[in-house]
């Protein structure tokens, strides 16, 4: 499995790849000339990698403000499979942008 892989070689750029050529063995290749594209390209920066992609994101904000009354944020977190504090949070944020 790649996950291991990720978690024995802390080298992000490696483990991307190796999970690309498992899933897609054609590619194997173009794997090294591209890696070290990318390596060029993007060496030095910091980013985080969030869970979700923006799309979800903005789909459990929807829901959350469909879905709350003022009282019932464990009950929204619970069907959404998210935290209390990130029901609250999403009202806090987002619950006056209308």
């Amino acid at each position: 499995m790649v996950a291991n892989e990720v978690f024995s070689n802390p080298d992000l750029v490696d483990a991307i790849f190796a999970f690309i050529a498992a899933e897609f063995p054609d590619f194997a290749p173009r794997a090294a000339v591209l890696k070290e594209e990318v390596r060029r390209e993007f060496s030095g920066i910091e980013i985080y990698i969030p869970q979700r992609s923006i799309a979800q994101r903005e789909r459990i904000t929807k829901e959350v403000l469909a879905m709350f009354n003022g009282r019932n944020a464990a009950e929204v977190a619970r069907r959404l499979n998210i935290g209390r504090a990130t029901v609250y949070r999403i009202i806090k944020q987002d619950g006056g942008k209308k």
